[in-house]
């Protein structure tokens, strides 16, 4: 012990001990990626113990596939286009990738209807680890769906006629519409209160999105006052330059969205990530206070 000029005594340090410090931002940075990949791990063992969401996920854009390959035949195809399949497979792709959204959004409510959430936060933990968990598991599952359906698209007989680095720019494209709408369902998902809302919210809104684009139907057989809102259509942009980088024919356009589709289709995406991921790790800190 020693003695102050007041009087007061102060603990004297013991011989061999440490100051104690913050992490430097390595070491951080090191924390939040072996914290996120814990929960990941996490997130994929209850995939495996309740598969039966992730099976209909991914089971249903199979059968949409096959089904719209081989009951329209050609007879939705484009002009000049040699065959359906090779239209129909990158905007079936796309839309898959729209409606990720919802199971997205579902796990966050859940687990935060059930107070997982706050007895994560509460835990020494990097705070960026639950929501990055989250991402990355949904990321890894879009990769699955994606190789999937382009193995069964390859199965019927589409072609990516650009090559590797063609479909390796598509399938980049793709992913990275899929990680805006992962970090879209974050949000959504820690501002809906129950896994039922997200149901009756979502849905119902990433319908009209993947009906009102250029996907199938050119915007010029569209009324005038609703051609504008399909071709400015996030999911327009990405289906027709995923088709161009694959090389499958795309429809007729001379809109400026169409003509610089993969500029909008990498645009929008990496703003909606800017915009709305502070947006969900500010919300994700405000959580039971």
């Amino acid at each position: 012990m020693t003695t102050t000029a007041l009087g007061t005594t102060t603990p004297r340090p013991q011989a061999g001990a440490r100051p104690t410090h913050r992490p430097g931002r390595t070491g951080r940075v090191r924390k939040a990626w072996s914290d996120t990949l814990v929960l990941a791990h996490r997130n994929a063992r209850h995939m495996a113990r309740d598969p039966f969401e992730p099976i209909i996920a991914i089971t249903m854009p199979v059968m949409m596939v096959l089904l719209f390959g081989y009951v329209f035949g050609n007879v939705m195809a484009p002009p000049g286009a040699e065959d359906y399949r090779s239209f129909l497979v990158p905007a079936m792709v796309a839309m898959v990738m729209v409606y990720g959204v919802g199971g997205t959004a579902s796990g966050i409510a859940r687990d935060t209807d059930r107070d997982v959430m706050s007895r994560f936060r509460s835990m020494p933990m990097s705070p960026v680890a639950v929501l990055g968990a989250r991402v990355l598991t949904d990321m890894a599952r879009a990769c699955v769906e994606v190789a999937l359906l382009l193995a069964v698209g390859f199965a019927m007989g589409w072609r990516a006629e650009e090559g590797l680095g063609g479909s390796a720019a598509a399938v980049g494209v793709l992913l990275l519409f899929r990680l805006a709408l992962v970090w879209l369902g974050v949000l959504l998902g820690l501002l809906l209160p129950t896994p039922d809302s997200v149901s009756m919210i979502v849905y119902p809104l990433v319908f009209p999105l993947t009906v009102l684009s250029t996907s199938f139907v050119p915007s010029s057989a569209m009324p005038t006052w609703l051609a504008p809102v399909a071709e400015w259509n996030p999911l327009s942009a990405v289906v027709t330059s995923t088709r161009d980088l694959f090389g499958n024919p795309s429809l007729p356009s001379d809109a400026w969205p169409a003509e610089n589709a993969l500029l909008l289709a990498v645009a929008v995406p990496l703003a909606v990530v800017v915009a709305v991921t502070p947006l969900a790790v500010r919300r994700f800190q405000r959580l039971s206070r």
